[in-house]
């Protein structure tokens, strides 16, 4: 049997009574039968009263040893001092109840009392069973007046357990049990409750509040993330609150940088804190502000200052911080322009220098530049079409000099002539190309000058000459051939036929060759 919990306290003699153990053994009665005379009346009369003493006597005997029975075997507790869980306060004992006009008890049943205390027993097994629960799950700071009655029932189901009144005390009993169980189902709501309340806490920086709900919270789902989480900044709440004040204080007085710092520290104890985090956001945006007012000013200077490229880089870095500013894209209009220009004006300075210089390669390179910037430049288009005149006629010439033996081709002596037309009308001709035009009229004219080449025979061989034509037989014949390779052929009847490969270089003096078959078949 579980021990009773007592609301009604016991007088030192009861409880020096709690080890005695009396058994009652009722006593044996006897009627004599009735009889006829007057005597035999009034002795019936004194039986009578006697038979009701004893009876009363045994009563009371019977009453006294079963009740020092039940304290020998039920040991008294005190009752349990119940809390107010709003006022954290003890509740008021239940006024004491009067007690009945003394009156003789009536007769007791051992065994209908037997009974009756079992369920009475039972019941309070049950009740202490959901009590249990509830307790371990917090149920005196979220039960309300549900759980305060469940006590106040249990209370008096108490007091009647002890007065032995058992089933009254059973009724009392089931109905606090009843309520018990209620309150066990109101466990998600409850959970619920407890998580708003400890966030409403977290959001007013009261730190033991907000830890008090989150643990209420634990005990009812310990596995739950958000409690778990909310018991964690529970505990740094504060401080993080004392970080977030002193971050206002130096946004105020326009020292962001440690109110950013202030900020970062808060979200470092407390990453679920939103205010923190709104507050460092609102920080990084006046710290982009005011680098893009820095920005903007120097970029603008610079540009004044005609430092392009310093001012072209301040820009850019304003505009990384505000893509879509207006301001910055104007400014960086005029700069790219002003930038755009400069270099407009330093490339058709390089080409004006490497014509001069003929230096048509460089000078090309210059014009291209120009027209990647603006292709309707006709500057840099005719700059560009003489240039690459001039580097397609010096490359022809440079080839006639190099190879001055292409000249020996009919073919390629015409190409130079028209090549040097070509050159001579040329603009503008500076000194490298007037000495290009003087070399190759110099091999075209050497070329075109022929050497007398003189051919020795025997007036039997038939002579010819390729690239000349069939000569016939003679004895000595002059020829004037212009600078080339030549193939003389002999041929006679009865014969070997002879060849000779003859070179005539330009500006050489005359040659004698003979050509005569003197081998027989």
């Amino acid at each position: 049997m579980n021990p009773v919990p007592i609301t009604n306290n016991m007088s030192k003699n009861d409880t020096s009574n709690r080890s005695s153990a009396e058994t009652i053994i009722p006593l044996s009665v006897s009627i004599e039968p009735k009889g006829t005379n007057q005597n035999d009346g009034l002795q019936r009369r004194h039986q009578f009263g006697l038979t009701i003493l004893i009876s009363a006597v045994i009563t009371l005997v019977a009453g006294g040893a079963w009740l020092l029975h039940y304290l020998s075997t039920n040991s008294l507790q005190p009752q349990p001092i119940a809390i107010n869980p709003t006022t954290n306060q003890p509740k008021p004992a239940p006024a004491a109840v009067a007690p009945p006009d003394t009156q003789p008890p009536p007769a007791v049943d051992p065994e209908k009392l037997a009974l009756d205390k079992q369920a009475a027993e039972q019941k309070l097994a049950e009740f202490l069973e959901a009590k249990n629960e509830l307790d371990k799950i917090g149920a005196a700071e979220w039960g309300g007046k549900s759980y305060a009655a469940m006590l106040e029932i249990g209370g008096r189901a108490d007091a009647l357990l002890i007065k032995k009144s058992y089933k009254p005390a059973a009724a009392e009993y089931a109905e606090a049990a009843i309520i018990g169980r209620q309150l066990a189902d109101r466990t998600d709501e409850a959970l619920l409750r407890m998580l708003q309340e400890g966030r409403i806490a977290l959001i007013d920086g009261d730190g033991a509040v907000a830890k008090s709900k989150f643990k209420v919270a634990l005990m009812i789902d310990p596995a739950n993330p958000l409690a778990q989480k909310g018991l964690k900044r529970s505990q740094t709440i504060e401080k993080v609150l004392q970080l977030i004040e002193s971050g206002k204080q130096h946004e105020k007085n326009n020292s962001l940088s440690r109110a950013r710092t202030e900020y970062q520290k808060a979200l470092q104890l407390d990453p679920e804190a939103d205010n923190a985090r709104r507050a460092l956001n609102r920080v990084h945006d006046l710290i982009k502000e005011q680098q893009f007012s820095q920005l903007m000013s120097a970029g603008l200077t610079a540009f004044h200052n005609n430092e392009h490229a310093l001012a072209r880089t301040r820009l850019l870095k304003a505009k990384s911080l505000k893509p879509g500013s207006r301001e910055v894209s104007e400014a960086l209009l005029q700069v790219n322009q002003a930038v755009r220009l400069a270099r407009i004006d330093r490339l058709r300075a390089a080409a004006q220098k490497a014509e001069q210089s003929e230096d048509w390669q460089a000078a090309l390179k210059s014009y291209l530049a120009v027209l990647e910037i603006d292709r309707n430049l006709q500057f840099a288009a005719r700059g560009k079409e003489r240039a690459a005149e001039q580097i397609r006629i010096a490359k022809r010439l440079d080839f006639y000099i190099s190879q001055p033996q292409a000249l020996e081709s009919d073919k390629q002596l015409a190409n130079a002539v028209l090549l040097l037309n070509e050159a001579k009308e040329a603009q503008p001709r500076g000194q490298k190309l007037t000495s290009r035009i003087k070399g190759l009229a110099r091999l075209v004219a050497l070329a075109q000058t022929p050497v007398i080449v003189t051919l020795e025979s025997d007036n039997f061989t038939q002579i010819a000459v390729y690239k000349v034509g069939k000569l016939g037989r003679f004895s000595e014949r002059e020829l004037k051939l212009r600078p080339g390779t030549y193939t003389v052929v002999g041929a006679r009847d009865g014969y070997q036929d002879v060849r000779q490969k003859i070179v005539v270089k330009a500006g050489q003096q005359a040659l004698r060759i003979t050509v005569k078959c003197r081998v027989k078949i």
